[in-house]
């Protein structure tokens, strides 16, 4: 598989959706650093030098499931950094270490005639040192004491997401379950024009977040904070 690497972009994300019609197959964008990075709907990702940034670029992409893909590709993730420290998932998207976020997950994709294309954009804080005042984050440098190999995780996670989006609905909402950081926890729960404090209790079979207040999409859910 063709890996793109850059020194300096705007966001690995825009520049995969540029490229995409240049590049037969499914292709890799990284980048050393990202200076207009995006999370969900579009919210600022911090990705400095020193962290992971990167755009797996799927063809043929089956644009029903983005919302259980999301889940997947997190799942790897966590899987990976799971070997090094005490990953777990906070619902749909982050990876959190202590509740503080060490990656997330943005999945978007784009449809030309009958085919789609997924755009798998991830990040990972691994030997970042510090960051803005007001993010809660950690890094995997800050919690190991020692640098990461960015070569080397990268494709070790690429690997294991190819794994994850072939595996069944069913495990992969067992296995986010028993690695749920919100699990019996208050969170704050905003949508585009309303907002809701409850408690968390599970994701359901369709990858929903299941409240003592209701239950939501990931579509839903502009912002999933701890209270």
């Amino acid at each position: 598989m063709q890996i793109v690497k850059l020194d300096r972009v705007t966001s690995t994300q825009d520049f995969a959706e540029a490229v995409s019609e240049m590049i037969d197959g499914d292709f890799v964008v990284v980048a050393k650093e990202q200076t207009k990075a995006r999370g969900r709907y579009g919210r600022e990702w911090y990705s400095p030098r020193g962290g992971l940034w990167v755009t797996y670029v799927v063809k043929n992409f089956n644009v029903e499931e983005i919302g259980i893909s999301t889940l997947k590709v997190a799942l790897a993730i966590r899987s990976v950094l799971s070997k090094m420290v005490d990953a777990k998932i906070r619902w749909p998207n982050d990876i959190v270490i202590n509740h503080k976020k060490v990656s997330g997950v943005l999945l978007e994709a784009i449809t030309v005639g009958e085919r789609s294309t997924g755009f798998i954009g991830f990040g990972v804080n691994t030997n970042v040192v510090s960051f803005p005042q007001g993010i809660s984050a950690t890094s995997l440098k800050l919690e190991l004491s020692r640098d990461v190999d960015n070569d080397s995780l990268l494709m070790e996670i690429l690997d294991k997401i190819a794994e994850y989006l072939g595996k069944a609905q069913d495990d992969v909402v067992r296995e986010l379950n028993e690695n749920l950081s919100i699990m019996d926890k208050e969170v704050n729960l905003k949508g585009r024009d309303w907002e809701k404090r409850c408690k968390a209790l599970f994701v359901d079979k369709f990858g929903r977040l299941v409240t003592e207040c209701g239950t939501f999409e990931v579509e839903e859910v502009l912002r999933l904070e701890t209270t």
